[in-house]
């Protein structure tokens, strides 16, 4: 987000993002180009975890991609991330291996960070890092991700077919209010949040019938939810209306 005009709503997870953020990047008077700031993916993301199957719906839809991996730690942990990013992106759609990729360290104004930076240069081909808090980095970011979308021809969008999963009204679950927050709990409903494609008007309208059906819109009455109180389900959050 700090290179366009998103402003990502930030979660306690083991992501930061709590959703894909869109924002337009202004490279010159005349060019510019979308960015989608997606969620960090997580070890078992294609199969939802952490939602990644939700997140990585949009990452089929770019040209190129620009991982950003925390370098506040050693330089055989910032591997093992990029790894992790590289096998679930494959995992889901094995085109993306073929994608132009740019990694880029982050957090290069702590010191530890740009010892990360300075050790993994000659290991990751075009390396490059940025830190938010000066701003280093992020304009020539900028140019060289311009420069390899001008580069890169649009991307045939092939998406697997989602997993169908039919939920029913005696199906498990618990509702518990935190912070404010109503919590929705239970394998089922989860699952069932994780692999909703909350993109689609149809998806949506879907999701939203089978938990009336399940009852848990009616607990949430009967638990005093009101319009625009927030209603989260395995991390997602809606505002309830």
């Amino acid at each position: 987000s700090v290179v366009s005009a998103a402003r990502p709503k930030i979660a306690d997870y083991p992501f930061t993002t709590l959703e894909p953020q869109l924002g337009v990047v202004r490279v010159a008077d005349f060019e510019s180009f979308v960015m989608v700031d997606v969620p960090g993916l997580i070890e078992g993301a294609h199969e939802g975890a952490g939602l990644g199957d939700r997140f990585l719906r949009h990452v089929e839809r770019t040209r190129v991609l620009v991982h950003l991996i925390a370098g506040d730690k050693s330089p055989d942990e910032v591997l093992r991330d990029k790894a992790t990013i590289e096998s679930e992106l494959s995992a889901w759609n094995a085109a993306l291996v073929d994608r132009p990729v740019i990694v880029v360290i982050t957090k290069l104004d702590l010191p530890e960070a740009r010892a990360t930076f300075e050790a993994l240069r000659e290991r990751i081909p075009g390396l490059r890092g940025i830190s938010a808090a000066t701003s280093e980095g992020v304009q020539d970011l900028i140019y060289a991700t311009w420069s390899t979308i001008k580069a890169t021809p649009p991307p045939a969008l092939v998406t697997p077919e989602p997993a169908q999963i039919e939920l029913t009204a005696d199906e498990p679950f618990a509702i518990h209010v935190e912070d404010g927050i109503f919590i929705v709990s239970g394998e089922r409903v989860e699952r069932l949040a994780r692999m909703t494609d909350f993109d689609s008007d149809e998806a949506l309208a879907r999701f939203e019938q089978v938990l009336a059906k399940m009852g848990v819109e009616k607990r949430l009455r009967e638990l005093g939810v009101r319009e625009g109180d927030t209603v989260r389900i395995a991390g997602v959050e809606f505002d309830y209306s």
